[in-house]
């Protein structure tokens, strides 16, 4: 065995037992339904609301790690944001990088639900995001876990989900550990055939309910189509699913990688493009920006052309 199979072998066993690692046998029947509350009230109890729509202060979340976007694209609370992008294209890397940077820069508590791999594999991209080394020694992947284990939680999944599992472990997060950063990866592993459109619109629309109720910021990876030939950006309406899943969150985000770039580093073009693809609020900014990316610390970052 080599030195970097033996180094990811030993991390491996570290991270597999990082003590945020939430179990699939707890009980969720408290959290399967939203409280019901029904209100009426005057224009009047609505002023000091309609004083931060105003002024802007109410509108303000929390910047994207890259400075091209500053100003233009913000995660604000209460708040759904679907990450699309094809196959193979690093949407997962992009999001966990932006929940790296909100952790990091803004103190944020972060919780992740990724069926789609394996927890520790998912804890492992996050720590070479952080701290930007494949193969940190024990003290410095020590100092990490301590920093992050009042930060980050991961949900330990060894069963299929139910369509109903979902915004229930979102409410179990933020009831017990306060999240304020809610990561599903992806749609698809969720427990609903790719077919039935009926049930990923509900699903959907349950998982942003939860956003609204409790101003935590729900983040949701989606795949575009097949059909469309992945040598071109996405859009919104390349959604994989049910139409509703992008028209229902207030932000869209592609995700694309110039995979002709990746064969031949010699096309002076860049390594992928981060598309906002729509946001609702705010003043509705968008835009792309074209990127690098570093496949030792799987990061993006601003394209020099």
């Amino acid at each position: 065995m080599n030195r970097s199979e033996n180094g990811r072998e030993q991390l491996e066993h570290v991270i597999h037992n990082f003590p945020n690692m939430i179990p699939d046998n707890i009980d969720l029947t408290a959290f399967m339904d939203d409280e019901k509350i029904h209100r009426i009230r005057d224009a009047w109890q609505y002023r000091d609301k309609l004083i931060e729509l105003i002024t802007g202060k109410g509108e303000v979340g929390h910047a994207m790690p890259w400075v091209g976007f500053q100003g233009k694209m913000e995660f604000r609370k209460a708040e759904m944001t679907l990450w699309a992008g094809f196959k193979g294209h690093g949407k997962s890397a992009a999001v966990s990088q932006v929940l790296e940077h909100m952790m990091d820069k803004y103190g944020q508590k972060v919780f992740i639900i990724s069926p789609e791999f394996p927890a520790h594999r998912v804890l492992y991209r996050t720590l070479v995001q952080s701290i930007d080394t494949r193969y940190p020694d024990a003290d410095l992947l020590d100092t990490w876990l301590d920093a992050v284990k009042s930060q980050l939680w991961i949900y330990d999944q060894q069963k299929s989900l139910t369509p109903r599992d979902v915004p229930a472990l979102c409410r179990y997060a933020i009831k017990n550990f306060g999240v304020q950063h809610i990561l599903i990866d992806s749609l698809m592993k969720c427990g609903i055939s790719p077919e039935d459109y009926s049930k990923q619109k509900e699903m959907v629309d349950q998982i942003q309910q939860v956003a609204h109720n409790s101003e935590a910021h729900i983040h949701l990876v989606a795949h575009l189509r097949k059909g469309k030939s992945d040598e071109e950006i996405g859009g919104l309406h390349d959604v994989k699913g049910a139409s509703e899943i992008a028209d229902l969150c207030e932000n869209v985000i592609i995700v694309w990688r110039n995979k002709k770039q990746e064969v031949d580093k010699g096309t002076g073009e860049p390594d992928a493009v981060i598309k906002v693809e729509a946001q609702r609020n705010a003043d509705g900014w968008i835009g792309k920006l074209p990127m690098s990316f570093n496949k030792h610390n799987f990061k993006y970052s601003e394209w020099v052309c």
